[in-house]
């Protein structure tokens, strides 16, 4: 059974990847797999996630603070404060914080089966400044339904 949950702005459980911080707010736990929605900041300077693709995801950004350089196919945005963002599964996308102030992205995921342990997976990679290597992202990345694009 699922329960009713309330989270302010930043609350929640989390992970810190690089210089960014993923809260997760609401899991597929919490809606039986249908969604999720994270809470993405970046601090300025944020690479955020390179190019890549889900075979069975749709996923959505919505920018809530700051600017978002935003990814898709082969076109870059410069997304501010209520861009939108739908990417259907086998589009390539992607997302960083270029600029000077730090930013905030809500994504949200169809299905979300698990997709908080990507995220919990790549902190780990990163934990301490840590620099994975290509074979333990691709990894990672394949175990969750992302390739690179």
């Amino acid at each position: 059974m699922s329960l009713p949950i309330i989270l302010q702005p930043e609350e929640g459980r989390s992970v810190q990847i690089r210089t960014s911080t993923c809260i997760f707010k609401v899991t597929g736990k919490d809606t039986h797999g249908h969604f999720g929605l994270f809470e993405f900041i970046m601090e300025p300077g944020s690479e955020g996630a390179s190019p890549h693709i889900h075979k069975e995801l749709t996923e959505i950004f919505y920018v809530t603070e700051g600017e978002v350089e935003l990814m898709l196919d082969s076109r870059k945005i410069a997304a501010s404060v209520g861009t939108l963002m739908l990417v259907p599964e086998n589009t390539p996308h992607g997302f960083a914080n270029p600029g000077e102030t730090r930013s905030k992205l809500l994504i949200m995921f169809c299905p979300a089966d698990s997709r908080e342990q990507y995220f919990e997976g790549l902190a780990e990679l990163t934990k301490h400044g840590r620099q994975p290597t290509q074979e333990e992202l691709l990894e990672l990345m394949q175990e969750f339904d992302q390739y690179p694009a």
